[in-house]
C-alpha cells in the first residue's frame, strides 16, 4: 500500500521525501493546509529542512495530498504511534530486543512473545517497522527488564529470524 502512495510521487522526488517523513512520523494534513503531529502543528520549514528541501515543496505536497481522495483519507487520519522507549532502556532499567529477518514471514512476533512469556518476561512495547517504508525492517521489543544473552540462540531458531541484538 505505501508503495502505491510513494509511486504517486515518482515524478516529484522531493515531495516523495516529504511523504516518507510524514509516514515515518505519523504526521497528518488538515483541511487548513497545515501539518500536525497529533494536535501539535509542525512548522513547514522545519519539515522541509529535515529532508533537505524547500518549504514550497512541503506546500505542494500538502496540495497534492488534499487533491487526491485516497491520499487525503490517509493523511487526514494518520496518527503517530507514540514514544519508543529504546533509547531510554538503560535509564528505565528495561531490556531491548531487536530482530531482523523476513518481514513477510508470518508468526515471528507470535513466537517471540511465546518465548518471552515462557521465560516470564513481560513486554512493555513492541514495534515492527513497515517493510515498504524501512529499507531494513526490524522488530523492536522493549521488555520490563534486561534480557539474558542466552535468549539470542533461542530467538535465532525462530523461522524467518536472521539477526538478534540485545541492549
Amino acid at each position: 500500500m505505501w508503495k502505491d502512495i510513494l509511486e504517486k510521487f515518482d515524478k516529484y522526488p522531493s515531495q516523495q521525501k516529504i511523504i516518507r517523513k510524514m509516514l515515518e512520523l505519523g504526521l497528518k494534513v488538515d483541511e487548513d493546509k497545515k501539518i500536525y503531529c497529533k494536535d501539535v502543528e509542525i512548522n513547514i520549514s522545519s519539515l522541509a529542512k529535515s529532508v533537505d528541501t524547500d518549504r514550497r515543496v512541503v506546500t505542494s505536497t500538502i496540495e497534492n495530498i488534499l487533491k487526491d481522495d485516497i491520499l487525503k483519507n490517509i493523511f487526514t487520519n494518520i496518527y503517530p504511534s507514540g514514544a519508543l522507549l529504546t533509547n531510554l532502556s538503560d535509564t528505565l532499567g528495561l531490556g531491548v530486543i531487536e530482530i531482523e529477518g523476513e518481514a513477510n514471514k508470518p508468526g515471528i512476533l507470535s513466537k517471540v512473545t511465546e518465548l518471552l512469556a515462557y521465560e516470564k518476561i513481560s513486554i512493555r512495547q513492541a514495534y515492527a517497522s513497515d517493510p515498504e517504508i524501512d529499507l531494513t525492517p526490524h522488530l523492536t521489543i522493549i521488555t520490563d527488564k534486561p534480557v539474558n544473552g542466552d535468549l539470542i540462540q533461542l530467538l535465532l531458531k525462530i523461522e524467518g529470524v536472521s539477526k538478534v541484538s540485545l541492549y
